[in-house]
């Protein structure tokens, strides 16, 4: 990992010339040489040759710029998309390694940098206005926790790599059949008891159409949509020590056909194995329905 740091400062310059020419903006080209060390991190796994690590940067980054790039709306989705490789047992087991490395890492950052670091690196609010949306701060807030978040992840994860990792991804498929149990139930039984285990009896929730204090409100709320038939199906759960993150697709009855957006993120900030807070992201271009 040591070597790895050097490396990554022996081409930032480099990197950072080729960042300017992709995307012709020195802050975009800053968080671009940012974002690719982190995620070089996360996925060393994937180098199998060290001698080819310079060029593999490269391409970390391009891929970051062309993301952004693809963003902005410049350049078809189909001009990024890269070929899914399947990893044999040997690189699966690897990345299973450096995935339990990364998330004890994580656990070593502020509440506030851990969640922009997951909703950047883990979820489908990956741009800093999303970002903003589902946090409730400012873009430029957004941004200085992120680059507050990469320096101290880039410690943590060289603090880290002479640990043990600890099992995040059994924590993780625990905390998914723990939501899927809860979405189960509440279908049937859309009432504050079936809230007790998971939320604290004050828990805030927040969305941009409304804020609810209670476990009895927000109960009242969810089994209105509920009782005509709107489904919850979780598609991803991202779970550090105090924040779940839920990605919720919603299928709405055919007579209620806008009743909710397709897609959410729910932010779960928890205190004593229990939801406190609530924050509700939903995609700009799919406003919740009154």
């Amino acid at each position: 990992m040591q070597a790895l740091a050097g490396l990554f400062e022996r081409c930032r310059p480099s990197l950072y010339a080729t960042a300017i020419g992709l995307l012709g903006n020195r802050a975009d080209a800053l968080d671009a040489v940012q974002d690719t060390f982190v995620i070089a991190l996360m996925r060393l796994a994937e180098l199998r040759h060290p001698g080819a690590a310079r060029a593999w940067l490269h391409t970390v980054l391009r891929n970051v710029c062309l993301m952004r790039i693809r963003q902005r709306r410049e350049i078809p989705a189909a001009a990024v998309e890269l070929p899914d490789v399947l990893p044999g047992p040997e690189e699966a087991l690897e990345n299973h390694v450096m995935r339990e490395w990364v998330w004890q890492a994580l656990d070593s950052l502020s509440a506030d940098e851990r969640l922009v670091v997951m909703l950047r690196h883990f979820t489908r609010c990956t741009s800093y206005a999303a970002i903003a949306r589902v946090t409730g701060t400012p873009v430029g807030t957004v941004r200085s926790r992120l680059n507050r978040a990469r320096a101290r992840l880039a410690d943590a994860l060289m603090a880290t790599a002479a640990g043990t990792p600890m099992s995040h991804a059994s924590a993780a498929a625990a905390q998914r059949q723990q939501w899927n149990q809860f979405y189960r139930v509440l279908h049937e039984r859309p009432i504050p008891r079936t809230y007790e285990q998971l939320f604290a009896p004050d828990v805030d929730v927040r969305d941009p159409a409304g804020h609810w204090h209670g476990i009895n409100a927000w109960s009242a709320e969810e089994r209105e949509a509920i009782t005509v038939g709107v489904r919850a199906t979780i598609v991803d759960v991202l779970a550090s020590s105090d924040i779940t993150i839920l990605e919720i697709d919603f299928s709405n009855p055919a007579e209620w056909p806008d009743h909710c957006p397709p897609q959410a993120t729910f932010v779960h900030r928890l205190g004593d194995g229990r939801t406190r807070q609530l924050q509700i992201h939903y995609p700009a271009e799919h406003p919740r329905s009154d």
